[in-house]
């Protein structure tokens, strides 16, 4: 009975110690599956790697994740590893998307004068910023004709016509209600003559062959228009909805 005794004793340890061996082994089985989940995961959110030495000896590893960014992996002769992301912005302007998806009736614009900039909403969202130019005395207000300034205010876009000049034209429904306002209370405070005509005919336009360089130099020359490179106002005329599109146009 003492020796049966003992014998159980002595096998308990060894019970227990091949039930924690066990427990170890699958946790690091867990451990091992979970890495190589994380790396199909990563192959998936990466592209091709390009790997390569540099003048030290250094391994190099390269890829562009799925989100635009590129990755860079640099692993000395020691083991020693270091990593960089390098983020790359969309380009502020002529951001590229594709016209046939586009829904006509969800497109509004925005014009900052100060920036020389055309932002194109869609669905209240940037779609795309194009460059622009304005009129001489495109920082102020306009207020008669003649004055050479391009309106500030919210407008409808009427039409979007072929032009024998200019590639497009897009008239504004300048003046409205808030220009006449603006026009009447100029001529009361004596800003402007008492038989100063408020003028029209303001738009968005194109621009003569070869020209777009006076628009890249921000060369304001219109005698109150918008006007944008031609490749612009074409991809501009392909969206917009005459009567419908509006138009804000701010300093």
């Amino acid at each position: 009975m003492i020796c049966s005794h003992s014998f159980a004793q002595n096998r308990q340890p060894d019970s227990l110690k091949r039930k924690q061996q066990l427990m170890i082994s699958n946790q690091l089985k867990q451990v091992q599956k979970q890495k190589e989940l994380d790396a199909m995961q990563n192959n998936k959110t990466k592209g091709t790697v390009v790997v390569a030495y540099d003048s030290k000896g250094n391994k190099v590893e390269s890829y562009t994740s799925k989100e635009g960014a590129k990755v860079e992996s640099v692993t000395d002769k020691n083991g020693n590893k270091s990593t960089s992301t390098t983020i790359i912005l969309p380009p502020v302007f002529n951001k590229k998307f594709n016209a046939d998806t586009i829904l006509a009736d969800s497109i509004s614009i925005k014009v900052i004068k100060t920036k020389n900039r055309m932002q194109v909403l869609y669905k209240g969202k940037t779609l795309t910023n194009y460059k622009c130019v304005f009129g001489a005395n495109y920082l102020e207000q306009k207020l008669q004709e003649g004055d050479n300034r391009t309106p500030e205010g919210t407008f409808t876009i009427l039409t979007n016509l072929k032009h024998e000049k200019w590639d497009k034209f897009m008239l504004l429904d300048y003046p409205n209600e808030e220009s006449y306002i603006n026009y009447e209370q100029a001529k009361d405070k004596g800003i402007i003559p008492r038989n100063a005509r408020i003028g029209g005919l303001v738009g968005i336009h194109g621009i003569w062959t070869n020209g777009d360089n006076v628009i890249d130099l921000k060369h304001n020359w219109t005698e109150g228009c918008i006007c944008l490179k031609n490749c612009d106002i074409d991809e501009l005329a392909r969206i917009i909805k005459p009567g419908k599109t509006k138009i804000t146009i701010v300093r």
